[in-house]
């Protein structure tokens, strides 16, 4: 079983995004609060099922503080049974001026992030 979570929030509007989205960021306590309330009241949805995709989506999930998102994952945890190998990912959207040469996910300072 597999969860997807909308976070809606963005720096700015991409022209290729046909997604709902915001780029006012005054309502994203609100939204991180209403998300943990929705995992509680959705706790029996999955009839003990384990989850194995965790996916944080939208708009730019990657703005959200380590405390927003850890607070999310801790009722997830609470709520729903989560499976060892489960995968946990949170689209991002990198800007990078010049050429990219690439990412070395065995690099320590990747690690730090």
């Amino acid at each position: 079983m597999g969860l997807y979570l909308h976070i809606p929030f963005c720096r700015q509007a991409c022209h290729y995004c046909d997604f709902h989205f915001t780029t006012n960021l005054k309502g994203q306590g609100k939204m991180v609060e209403a998300i943990g309330k929705e995992l509680s009241l959705r706790k029996d949805f999955l009839s003990g099922n384990e989850l194995e995709t965790i996916y944080f989506g939208g708009g730019t999930p990657s703005l959200l503080t380590k405390e927003e998102l850890g607070g999310i994952l801790d009722e997830i945890r609470d709520n729903f049974s989560i499976s060892n190998g489960a995968e946990i990912t949170l689209q991002a959207v990198v800007k990078v001026n010049g050429p990219i040469q690439g990412l070395n996910p065995f690099a320590p300072q990747l690690s730090r992030m």
